[in-house]
């Protein structure tokens, strides 16, 4: 994507979607999929690239007390290195938190909005410190 003059405003306003945004709006739309955390999607759900939307697969093993069927697909979540603070803790978070709604959602713990993603994931007990250490040599 190339930002110009003429279409900086428009791109920034509407960025594209992506699926993880997908992901959101699936949540919004689908309880099923409130159930799940970002990494699970792929099994119950395939990626429309046309549409860029999620679509619960057709064919596949059915899932207990639910419409849905499971298949063998397989998902990546890249890997993201901790020294990329702004991707790492939300990919943790991704990995944690089922069925948000949104990059707020994802922040939220236990009621007010965290400043940072490092925060949210240092209050769900994500991260450690030398805390630990710290009581263990006293």
């Amino acid at each position: 994507m190339y930002f110009t003059r003429e279409n900086a405003l428009a791109v920034a306003s509407e960025p594209p979607r992506t699926t993880l945004t997908a992901f959101f709006d699936l949540c919004k739309q689908d309880r099923f999929a409130r159930t799940l955390l970002y990494p699970e999607v792929p099994r119950y759900y395939t990626w429309d690239t046309g549409r860029k939307v999620f679509i619960r697969w057709k064919k596949g093993t059915p899932v207990f007390g639910s419409d849905v069927v499971a298949s063998e697909a397989l998902g990546r979540v890249y890997t993201v290195h901790p020294n990329n603070s702004e991707c790492f803790f939300p990919r943790m978070l991704l990995h944690t938190i089922k069925g948000p709604t949104s990059y707020t959602m994802l922040e939220t713990v236990d009621g007010p909005v965290c400043y940072i993603f490092r925060e949210a994931c240092q209050k769900l007990g994500l991260l450690e410190d030398d805390e630990r250490w710290t009581k263990t040599m006293a």
